[in-house]
């Protein structure tokens, strides 16, 4: 059901920032609906005009560096 909900998230997001052009979707890629999110994502990002990245973090230690690829990448928001 997770990722059967990313197109009303998007659509919150959307509200919340409206001027997004670049979103960040943040994934546990040992999750079984990790794919399946990341696929709705990208179809829904596409349908919106805005650019996706995925980021992947399973563990603790690695949502320090994640945040700090956010910056990099431009993200403007972050579901």
């Amino acid at each position: 059901m997770t990722f059967e909900l990313t197109p009303k998230r998007f659509e919150l997001m959307s509200e919340l920032v409206p001027q997004a052009r670049v979103i960040a979707l943040l994934v546990n890629p040992s999750s079984p609906s990790a794919e399946p999110m990341v696929r709705e994502a990208q179809e829904v990002a596409s349908a919106r005009g805005v650019q996706l990245r995925v980021l992947k973090a399973s563990t603790e230690e690695e949502f320090g560096p994640l945040f700090a690829t956010l910056v990099q990448l431009g993200a403007e928001a972050l579901v």
